[in-house]
Formats: structure tokens, C-alpha cells, sequence
């Protein structure tokens, strides 16, 4: 049995904490041991794009788009590259121009104004091309952006998709389930629920996960006092041991938040992550407690 003391107010410790200084925008993992991600800063429109080792969450690089701004964001990483794209017109939420970034270096190898991204993998990349009479899609070589073939068949394009869906890194994360104390495969998770209410008014939705001997709940309770007409809540995510029912973690997501905001956590490879004040990834490592 692995021994950890009941009194510790934590037995958990994050492993790193990445700090922005925007607001965190996506998280976008790849296969190896890289994020990539965006950052915005709402005040002043700009978007800073980033990527971290998975492992001890050092930064890599950042870089903005001074030319196309506000309006990029990513697309996917796939291999070992990152995509961004634009849209059309800012009024327009359509992608357009599509932009790929070498995960390892930040620096940018091609840009395809013209071209809308559609799926890619490790060997290739393939794009949209619309034109006024007909629109066709290219596969390019993801290194130099430059066109392999055209591809004419829509079925090909069908199961390429499919393949590159059914690839894609984020199948890994382990995402929480919204609590019902009604369904039968939750009743693990019924008597620590009680527990928090007797003492805290929470706010639906409640969200809960089983990491081997983990107990993941993630909550909105009532803070008390209004902002603009709201009530003020405290978003918790706290860790308990499953048999022993002893807390191993406890930390605050963000405090006075005027609406309760779904997806505060998830788990990748015995990793848990969350986004801590809206501008801060948190990494715990976890383990069965047993």
C-alpha cells in the first residue's frame, strides 16, 4: 500500500503551472510531448499564440500575428505542425487562410491566403480551394506547403476525414460527466456530493470524474453579493481518495464568477489539467492511491 498522510491538506501538488498573460483561449495537444495553445488579451485585441513541454510545462515560444491579429486562431496541430487559420472577414466567422507553424521552433513554414483548412496527419495536409465556377481540394506537403496532387474524389475525401478524426490526440482526454444522483453508474460519486452540500449552496451543473481511486468533483457554489444583477459564485475542483474519502486536493478556478462555465477540467494520460483564473494551465499528476 502506498502511505500518504490523512492530514495534509494537500497530496497533491501541481507539477507546473504555465502563466499567460491573456486570457487562455485553446489547448491543443499533440501526440508527442508538446501544447500548443492561444491566449487573448481583450483589451487590447491580440492573440498570442504558444507551445509548452507536456512534461515540466517550460515554454517553447509564443508568437502573434501581426498581420492578420485578432482574428486567427488555431486550427489543430497535427504530427509535428500547427495550424492557424482566419477568417474571411471579421464579420464573416468563416475559416480562410490557412498558416502552418513547426511545433518545435514557432517558426512559420507557409502561408496559404487562398485556402481553408480541411483535415491533415503526419504526411499531408489537405485544403480547400473555392473558386467562382468550382472548388477543389489540394493535399500539400505539410513541410512546404506546396501542392502533392488535387484530389477529385469525395470519397477519398470522406475516409480521409474520418481516419484523421479517428487520430486525433484529444480521443486521450478523459472529460468529466455532469452528475445525476439518479444514475446508477454516479452512486460512487453521491455520498462526497452530500458531503459539500451540507455546508456550500452549489450550482448545477455539478461535474464529476473517476480516476483510478481518484474522485474528481468540480463545482459552482454561492459566494454571496451580486455583480451586475448576478450572483457572485467560487468555481472548486477538489480531489478525494475513493475509499477513504479523505480530501488530496483542493483548488479555486476563479472566484467571483457571474455565470457557472461548464468543462472546468480534464484528464490526459494521468495527467489532470485545468485553467486556473482564466489565464493559467495547472498540471497535477496523479496516482492511484492505493
Amino acid at each position: 500500500m502506498k502511505l500518504f498522510s490523512l492530514f495534509k491538506s494537500q497530496y497533491y501538488k501541481p507539477a507546473w503551472v504555465y502563466k499567460t498573460n491573456g486570457q487562455l483561449w485553446r489547448i491543443l495537444f499533440s501526440h508527442g510531448d508538446l501544447i500548443a495553445g492561444e491566449h487573448r488579451d481583450n483589451d487590447a485585441k491580440r492573440v498570442t499564440f504558444f507551445c509548452v513541454d507536456v512534461k515540466n510545462g517550460e515554454e517553447k515560444w509564443n508568437m502573434s500575428r501581426e498581420d492578420e491579429g485578432w482574428w486567427t486562431s488555431t486550427e489543430g496541430v497535427y504530427g509535428k505542425y500547427l495550424y492557424l487559420h482566419s477568417f474571411a472577414k471579421p464579420d464573416l466567422p468563416h475559416p480562410k487562410h490557412v498558416t502552418a507553424v513547426d511545433m518545435e521552433t514557432g517558426n512559420i513554414l507557409w502561408d496559404h491566403p487562398g485556402y481553408t483548412f480541411l483535415y491533415g496527419n503526419e504526411e499531408s495536409v489537405v485544403v480547400e480551394q473555392r473558386e467562382i465556377e468550382q472548388t477543389r481540394c489540394h493535399r500539400l506537403d505539410p513541410e512546404s506547403g506546396e501542392i502533392v496532387d488535387t484530389i477529385e474524389d469525395q470519397t477519398t475525401i470522406n475516409r480521409e476525414h474520418e481516419d484523421a478524426r479517428s487520430n486525433d490526440p484529444h480521443l486521450k482526454l478523459m472529460f468529466p460527466d455532469i452528475y445525476n444522483p439518479d444514475y446508477n453508474d454516479h452512486s460512487v460519486f453521491i455520498t462526497l456530493v452530500n458531503t459539500i452540500q451540507r455546508t456550500e449552496r452549489l450550482i448545477d451543473p455539478v461535474e464529476v470524474l473517476q480516476y483510478e481511486t481518484n474522485i474528481l468533483i468540480c463545482y459552482h457554489k454561492v459566494k454571496g453579493g451580486q455583480a451586475n444583477g448576478n450572483t457572485l459564485l467560487t468555481h472548486e475542483l477538489v480531489i478525494f481518495d475513493k475509499n477513504t474519502q479523505k480530501e488530496l486536493y483542493r483548488d479555486t478556478l476563479f472566484d467571483n464568477a457571474s455565470a457557472p462555465v461548464p468543462d472546468g477540467f480534464f484528464v490526459r494520460e494521468g495527467v489532470l489539467y485545468y485553467i486556473r483564473n482564466k489565464s493559467e494551465l495547472v498540471a497535477v499528476t496523479l496516482q492511484d492511491t492505493l
